[in-house]
């Protein structure tokens, strides 16, 4: 007759392990501490590769070349030759200004009668192949 004891019954898991972190955009606090919160991993990445592509050239201090500079690009035609140079923008930021991640595809799709661009985004942390997807909707403020 086999006994079983009760630390049979659980089963071993592994803890995931935190590669990168960064806080969270709007400083919120953990409520049971207080201490800022944070994001980790690919959730890291995805925050900070949507502020690049969101931050238009110039509005960073002291860094006028950083940004993907898609609000910049709104008020141009929503067409595929504006669809392709935002493309080649975000790609270029995100290959310079984000190291963490191993970029795989930008694809922006225009919508003309919306005025606005639908980007999307798709990238692997580095030391993981899963890929992870951003989708923005970026339209102009009127």
């Amino acid at each position: 007759m086999v006994t079983t004891s009760r630390a049979d019954k659980f089963t071993q898991t592994q803890k995931k392990q935190i590669l990168f972190s960064d806080f969270l955009d709007n400083f919120d606090r953990v409520p049971f501490n207080n201490q800022l919160a944070k994001v980790t991993n690919e959730n890291s990445v995805r925050q900070s590769i949507t502020n690049l592509v969101l931050t238009n050239y110039g509005e960073r201090l002291f860094q006028p070349n950083v940004g993907g500079n898609v609000n910049g690009s709104l008020f141009e035609f929503a067409d595929a030759i504006t669809a392709q140079n935002l493309t080649y923008d975000i790609r270029t930021t995100i290959q310079n200004f984000e190291p963490r991640a191993n970029l795989l595809n930008v694809v922006v799709y225009p919508s003309p009668d919306k005025n606005s661009f639908v980007v999307n985004i798709v990238f692997s942390i580095i030391n993981s192949t899963t890929p992870v997807n951003i989708n923005l909707t970026v339209s102009r403020a009127r």
